[in-house]
């Protein structure tokens, strides 16, 4: 049989090198973003998860001596995460643009009833001018014809 001082050292033979401190490090790094996007009255709100992450090991060179010599290996991974994606209308925006369109609307109504009124305007004008050429042209032409006494009629050619 087993005495119990030699079942003590065969299990601490077996435990202490499965217990032993395990030389791993892992940094990780979490950004999270928030992104609005305003496009007329839609605000799209977008959020993403950006990971950085540090696995790696401590190795060590395994000999006896005190101050032993040691090097990290590393794995980097990173990882971009879209979570969510909000869309909504902007109730005030969506009635500032009604508004605005609405007014721009109105006025190029007005300008368009301002321009047929001015071109009505013009056109009497135009038409005044014209009646007052014909009237003069009439007077001239009645001034031409009439002839002094004693100055013979004028032929035409006509009549030749």
């Amino acid at each position: 049989m087993i005495s119990k001082y030699t079942f003590l050292w065969l299990l601490a033979i077996v435990y202490l090198p499965l217990s032993a401190q395990e030389n791993k490090t892992i940094q990780e790094e979490t950004t999270v973003t928030k992104i609005v996007k305003k496009e007329g009255s839609k605000v799209i709100i977008t959020e993403v998860i950006d990971t950085d992450e540090e696995k790696g090991a401590l190795i060590i060179e395994g000999n006896d001596k005190v101050d032993q010599q040691y090097y990290e290996n590393k794995e980097v991974a990173k990882e971009n995460k879209v979570t969510s994606e909000q869309i909504s209308i902007d109730q005030a925006n969506e009635a500032a643009i009604e508004a605005a369109k609405e007014k721009q609307e109105a006025a190029l109504k007005a300008s368009i009833e301002a321009e047929k009124v001015k071109a009505e305007a013009e056109k009497k004008i135009l038409e005044e001018k014209k009646q007052a050429q014909l009237k003069e042209l009439e007077e001239n032409r009645k001034r031409l014809e009439s002839r002094p006494k004693g100055m013979s009629k004028l032929k035409s050619k006509k009549d030749n």
